[in-house]
Formats: C-alpha cells, structure tokens, sequence
C-alpha cells in the first residue's frame, strides 16, 4: 500500500498536487488538492490499468469544464429554491447562480477552492483541509472542512466529510463524479438503485415536496440499463435525460456494472442524484458517456422539513461517509 504526491499545475498562484492512493491489488485512486477533486479510479486486470470514471489529466480541463468532473460542491450540494432559507428563525438570502435559485453552493462554492492536502500512510488515506469564510460564499458561518479519502484492500473507495462551523449553517457536500466503466458504453451499463420513490421537480428542477413512485423509466430496483431507460423515458415524456433525485434507503444505495465490472455504493445519506452527460467531450449528442452518481441528503432539504437535516450546528462536527467498492465480475 502507498500514498504518493506529485505536482498537477497552479490555481490563482497556488500549486495544485495529486495524490495517488494505491492498495495491494493496485487498485488505484487519484486525488486532487483543487476542489477536493476525485481525478481517478484505476483497477488492474489483464496487467494494464483500466479507468472507472470519467477524468481529465490536466488542470486547466478541470478548471474550464461546466461539468463539475470529480469535484466535491459545496457547501450544499443540488439546488436551494429562490436561493433562500431559514435557520433559527432568521431568512438567508444567497445570490442566485441558476436562474432564481442557488446550485452547488453558488459560484464560490468550494468547487473553486484549492485545498491543503496531507498524507496518513498508516491508513492509506489523503486528508484535504478548506477554511471558507461566510464573506466568501454567504452562507453563514466561517466552516472548517476536512474530506478524507481512504482505499482499502478490498478495493473500497471512502470518502468522508466533516465540518465545523462557528455558526449555525447548512453542509450537504458531495463527489460530482462521473462513472464509465469503459467496456463499451455507458449506455450499456446496468443500473441499480434501491429507491421506492424520486423527487418530483418543477421547471427549474426545485423539488416540490412531493414524492412519486418509481415505475417504468425511473425504476432500478432491480436494475436496467441505462439506454433501457431512456427508451422508456422519451416514451414516458419525450425527455433523453436524467437528472433526478432518487429517495434512497438502506446502507447500500446503488449498483452500477458492466460485462466485467461492477461499483456498488453506499452512504448515510438519503438521496442519489443521477446525471446524464458528456462531461469529457462536452458533445451534444444523447449516447451519453458518464454517468454522474452524486450521494447526499436530498436536494433542497433546508425548505423541506422531512427530506433530512442539512443543519451543522455551531462547534458542533457533523460527518458523512460514502463508498465505493469495486467488484470484477
């Protein structure tokens, strides 16, 4: 097992590292100091590495895609409807980055934000620490950050989020990663998701409070793939994308697998957003090639009073895990 830095480019006059986690399976994470990011997941077989996610190997890709690629956002991750809420009482008004309402944090989240990183070999990790300050993106409250991300030898993937605050505030971050598990296409990919119900959305996509059943397009609970359901959807609607949140339960939340390869996830958190795009190519075209898998408490929880408190507590350290564990089939 190793842990392993090198120097990716500088950011606003800041040099921007790459750390490289690697078990005894040479298995594979890369983790970079700006925005937290998630830069790879490699896995060994037929002696050459074999990428799982979507990635770039420079910064300035990271720097000028829309696409949040690997990125943690934050402080809140999703949409905040109207860019608006209430704490104690007392209502926040946040500049609105999204037509009326505020997504990823706004555009000072900690998306933009160069981290401190350092190394714990003993358990295989790389911590990466942000101070952000209420001035910088609104929210109230100067947070201390902390994600960790650790990979054991059983080829699991943890990535931890811990904050602090000074204030009463809201933290609900998560990885903005893309899957592609690369075979062939990941239209051809299996998903499975253990959810009963997504949330139902307006024009803006700002959740309405209400829940619908998963049926035909939107059902994976036993698992579809993903071009199934988009035939499904374009029946259903005319749509030929996703970009839903699912209310997931249980430990395990989703599946995602090819032919040869499967990713399963797991979080404390009750909700899975999925994501349908080319965050590489940046195309048009509807033969998607990533899948964004973002774990967090559902969108829009603050105006919601039973989709999950978002609420960190003053002095108080709230922390959220999610996982990843990779299987060869």
């Amino acid at each position: 097992m190793s842990v392993t830095r090198i120097k990716f480019g500088q950011v606003n006059g800041e040099d921007v590292y790459k750390y490289i986690i690697e078990n005894l399976n040479k298995t594979r994470i890369s983790i970079l100091t700006y925005a937290a990011t998630w830069q790879n997941f490699e896995v060994y077989d037929n002696n050459e590495y074999h990428s799982l996610i979507s990635h770039f190997d420079d910064l300035q890709s990271y720097l000028d895609t829309p696409f949040q690629v690997g990125k943690v956002v934050g402080r809140v991750a999703g949409r905040i409807g109207k860019a608006k809420f209430m704490i104690n009482g007392h209502t926040y008004q946040l500049a609105p980055n999204e037509h009326n309402n505020l997504l990823h944090g706004g555009n000072n989240g900690i998306q933009t934000r160069n981290f401190a990183g350092s190394i714990d070999e003993e358990n295989n990790s790389v911590s990466l620490a942000l101070k952000v300050k209420s001035s910088d993106d609104g929210f109230p409250g100067n947070i201390n950050i902390v994600i960790t991300y650790s990979l054991d030898d059983n080829d699991e993937v943890n990535i931890k989020y811990s904050a602090v605050s000074d204030e009463d505030t809201l933290f609900n971050p998560t990885c903005h990663v893309y899957f592609d598990l690369g075979e062939s296409s990941i239209m051809k990919e299996n998903l499975q998701i253990a959810a009963d119900n997504y949330l139902d959305t307006d024009d803006e996509k700002i959740p309405t409070g209400s829940l619908i059943p998963t049926r035909e397009a939107f059902d994976f609970k036993e698992g579809q793939s993903i071009e199934n359901a988009l035939y499904k959807l374009k029946k259903q609607n005319g749509k030929l994308e996703f970009d839903n949140a699912f209310k997931t339960s249980g430990d395990k939340v989703a599946s995602l697998s090819s032919d040869k390869y499967a990713v399963d996830l797991c979080s404390n958190r009750n909700g899975l957003i999925i994501f349908t795009a080319n965050p590489i190519s940046n195309e048009a075209s509807r033969q998607y090639t990533g899948l964004a898998m973002e774990l967090q408490t559902l969108p829009d929880a603050i105006n919601h009073s039973d989709f999950g408190n978002i609420i960190l507590r003053k002095n108080q350290t709230v922390s959220y895990t999610d996982k990843y564990r990779y299987r060869k089939l």
